[in-house]
């Protein structure tokens, strides 16, 4: 049976609307709409092992931490916060060297501003649009998260997720 392309378009255009109307505002995305995120992450990257841990939102924020191993050992870690703002949730993080030498000056921590959600997705971006994350749960225990900077090629990290 052949359907006309009229009735085709017809059927599929509000299923191509549909998950953009189920976009929040992003002043309105709190932080329990980050639960999808919160729990231990872990999956293999370049060659190594990146462990990403995220508590449950309390307060103003949720706190996350990272480390990537590379031939049994540590190559770099992150310290992560999600802060609710005035303007929105907004993620604040900062690198770290082994023995915890930070990589910016005491000063520089980088913010990325809430810029798209959905639930499952979160899409922070620099002010600078400079740089970009994204996390997103795939399911059945697969969150992925992936960064991209001006330039260079993307980064993507999809880890075994639990929420423990």
């Amino acid at each position: 049976m052949r359907i006309p392309t009229a009735s085709l378009l017809l059927f599929l255009l509000p299923a191509c609307f549909a998950q953009e109307k189920m976009a929040k505002p992003v002043q309105n995305v709190g932080l329990a709409d980050f639960a999808f995120i919160s729990g231990h992450s872990r999956g293999e990257f370049d060659g190594g092992i990146a462990d990403e841990h995220w508590s449950e939102a309390a307060g103003d924020s949720m706190m996350g931490m990272y480390r990537f191993i590379l031939n049994g050992k540590v190559q770099m870690y992150e310290l992560l916060v999600i802060e609710q703002t005035a303007k929105g949730p907004v993620l604040r993080l900062r690198y770290f060297d082994p023995g915890l030498v930070a990589r910016e000056d005491k000063a520089q921590v980088w913010s990325y501003l809430l810029v798209h959600f959905v639930p499952g997705e979160a899409v922070f971006e620099r002010s600078d649009k400079g740089a970009r994350i994204t996390y997103r749960t795939l399911g059945h225990g697969v969150l992925e998260s992936r960064v991209e900077r001006a330039g260079k090629k993307p980064e993507v990290f999809q880890y075994t997720h639990s929420a423990d």
